[in-house]
């Protein structure tokens, strides 16, 4: 990593940790973004957010950890590592005869579909949903992070149809960011090999700072109201999701 682009990876990662403090999501995608555009390979950014992710999860988990909504985190965060080795496998299956950017942008058109209809119907937010889609919304959560390493959507769009505060929305996306860090870090070892390890030191360099960011993010995110949050939710997850369709038209 050249020593000259520090600086700006120090600017990308606290802005992504102020955002992600704020709304409770969106830091890998904020971040990957403008570090790729700064020309560092995947292999690279890749274990650097998840070793400097870490800080402002912890900090976003430790000032809500009273409204964190336990029961459903443990249940959702069993069914993600069960079914995360399953895209991994599927992965494994079908590289050598699909693109992965087709994958990519298929589950681009998913999520962007499916939020088009949130606003669009605007189903009113209830305080506890059916089984069938807790389990539908985080065994594809952990499908796709081992398919095309993107979990993050289904998850925020079940946290969404909730009934909760602010809070209760922030803190639950903190802590099954959280809970899933150890597999991701498993499976990107399994991938990349000791490769990962020089990256991620790089990622624990820049903890404080992005602690920083996520402490000013979190009290930034008081100020939002429940419908603001969700409003916020949905517009970042079709960017992403436009952002999946649209990347493979530019090569």
């Amino acid at each position: 990593m050249s020593p000259e682009l520090l600086p700006y990876i120090a600017i990308i990662l606290f802005l992504a940790s102020l955002i992600q403090g704020a709304v409770g999501f969106a830091f890998g995608l904020f971040a990957l973004t403008f570090l790729t555009l700064l020309g560092i390979d995947l292999t690279v950014t890749v274990p650097l957010l998840l070793a400097s992710g870490l800080a402002q999860l912890l900090v976003g988990v430790y000032k809500l950890r009273e409204h964190i909504q336990y029961e459903p985190l443990i249940k959702g965060s069993a069914i993600r590592y069960i079914t995360l080795p399953l895209g991994i496998i599927t992965l494994g299956y079908i590289s050598d005869t699909v693109e992965k950017s087709a994958i990519e942008q298929l589950v681009g058109f998913l999520i962007l579909a499916i939020v088009v209809v949130q606003l669009a119907v605007r189903p009113s937010p209830k305080e506890k949903l059916h089984p069938f889609w807790s389990f539908l919304a985080f065994s594809t959560s952990g499908y796709c992070a081992g398919l095309i390493a993107v979990g993050g959507p289904p998850i925020v769009l079940w946290v969404m149809a909730h009934n909760w505060t602010n809070r209760q929305i922030r803190s639950f996306l903190f802590a099954s960011f959280l809970a899933s860090a150890p597999i991701n870090a498993a499976v990107l070892y399994f991938v990349l090999g000791d490769s990962i390890f020089t990256p991620m030191l790089y990622g624990l360099a820049f903890s404080p700072l992005i602690a920083f960011g996520s402490h000013l993010g979190v009290k930034l995110g008081h100020a939002f109201s429940p419908e603001r949050l969700r409003t916020i939710a949905f517009f970042i997850l079709a960017l992403s999701s436009g952002a999946s369709i649209g990347a493979p038209l530019l090569h």
